[in-house]
């Protein structure tokens, strides 16, 4: 019998199954470095969104300065700001969302309607004293719930980095 033979059969099968072994090595580490990277993003997405979120409070909390400040020309265009980054903000936080669908667009409708009256007040320089509190009350109204979507998804966000 060839005895090199036969072993180097065996170190030949050996070698294969080490081969093998650290081949399911990589893959595991691949995935584990896959999920890494999904979370890395996910986080990323939850500071994001609550970054967003706070501008578009700071905004809300601008448009209420300016009305309540009879400054018609720069409270329209603080109006059109908001509404751009409401138009504009994602929030992919997951379940529970932060606000339902409808509920968001009409919000979104809401600030569509200051800005639309904002920009009617501009154009004729006047606003009256009613049109101007019922104004005043949805602004501080619209603010109050960005607010309190800013808190939740902060909350969301930090109990997501924090499992």
């Amino acid at each position: 019998m060839d005895y090199i033979g036969i072993s180097g059969l065996v170190i030949s099968v050996a070698g294969f199954a080490v081969a093998i072994w650290q081949l399911k090595k990589t893959q595991a580490a691949a995935e584990a470095a896959r999920d890494a990277s999904r979370d890395a993003v996910n986080a990323i997405r939850h500071i994001e969104a609550v970054a967003d979120i706070q501008a578009v409070c700071g905004r809300s909390r601008d448009l209420l300065h300016l009305t309540r400040a009879r400054n018609l020309a720069s409270a329209a265009n603080a109006a059109f700001e908001l509404r751009d980054a409401v138009s504009r903000y994602r929030y992919d936080l997951p379940a529970p969302a932060l606000i339902p669908d409808d509920q968001w667009n009409r919000v979104l409708a809401d600030v569509g309607t200051v800005h639309e009256r904002l920009e009617s007040a501009s154009i004729t320089n006047r606003l009256g004293a009613d049109e101007r509190e019922r104004l005043i009350h949805e602004i501080a109204r619209l603010h109050s719930q960005f607010s309190s979507l800013a808190a939740k998804a902060a909350k969301v966000g930090a109990n997501n980095a924090n499992p």
